[in-house]
């Protein structure tokens, strides 16, 4: 019995080490902490701006890399097979919030795409659910949102080949807004004209239950409640001089 139990603590902490996993037909994604920043320009700006994330291939038709900091998710849908940006051409980023899954999205779900109106220009919007599908799509910036594309793949590891690829920069806030490591339901993919990838590959941007779950590297900091207790604080000593004062008056 002694030698079970650590055994059982080293099994976990190897399998919490690796980024993707497959287990139940529940596709587990463990992101990685961001060191080199990131320029929402819709390509590599530079060599090894995306080398520290977590890289997810879909065979034949691109890459799906995925990093967080204590502020933002970063992902970068690499669409290497969809060579020419057409109009209808986008980019999904997809969460549940709450990680409960669900036959439709919820209003703790958002759907944010970036499409093409056309060969050069694109929109980036979200939606969140209503607990019977997709809700009204508004502006991304609304939320915090930036996002861009290119077909610029100058620095691109995976090709060299001119082609899509999406940039994204979510806030936390609106990810999971928790002050601990979390994971929430994913969803990420890509469609042109002729050539499509998914994460999971299986997955339907309507059904939450097939969606991938995403852990965190990082977690939010605690910001509002250190503000809360510096102001608590404050007030305090305010009280107590206060009454001080008073006492000493009379």
């Amino acid at each position: 019995m002694r030698l079970v139990i650590p055994f059982c603590v080293v099994l976990i902490c190897l399998l919490l080490l690796l980024p993707v996993a497959v287990g139940a037909g529940k596709v587990t994604i463990t992101s990685s902490t961001l060191k080199n920043p990131v320029t929402l320009d819709g390509k590599w700006t530079y060599a090894d701006e995306w080398t520290d994330g977590v890289s997810v291939a879909e065979p034949t038709h691109g890459w799906f890399v995925i990093k967080d900091d204590s502020d933002f998710l970063y992902v970068l849908v690499d669409h290497t097979a969809d060579l020419t940006p057409t109009k209808g051409d986008f980019a999904w980023v997809v969460w549940d919030q709450k990680n409960d899954g669900g036959s439709k999205p919820k209003t703790d779900d958002y759907d944010l795409i970036l499409r093409y109106t056309d060969k050069t220009s694109y929109t980036s919007s979200i939606a969140q659910g209503t607990g019977t599908g997709w809700g009204t799509f508004n502006p991304a910036s609304s939320l915090g949102v930036l996002s861009a594309s290119s077909t610029d793949a100058t620095e691109d590891p995976y090709s060299k080949t001119s082609h899509l690829m999406f940039e994204f920069q979510v806030p936390r806030s609106i990810l999971d807004n928790s002050t601990v490591v979390t994971s929430v339901g994913f969803f990420a993919g890509a469609q042109g004209e002729s050539s499509w990838m998914y994460l999971p590959s299986a997955g339907d941007y309507r059904v939450p239950n097939s969606w991938a779950q995403l852990t965190f590297s990082l977690p939010v900091p605690e910001f509002p409640s250190v503000l809360i207790m510096v102001v608590v604080s404050i007030a305090a000593v305010g009280f107590v001089s206060r009454r001080r004062r008073q006492t000493h008056v009379k």
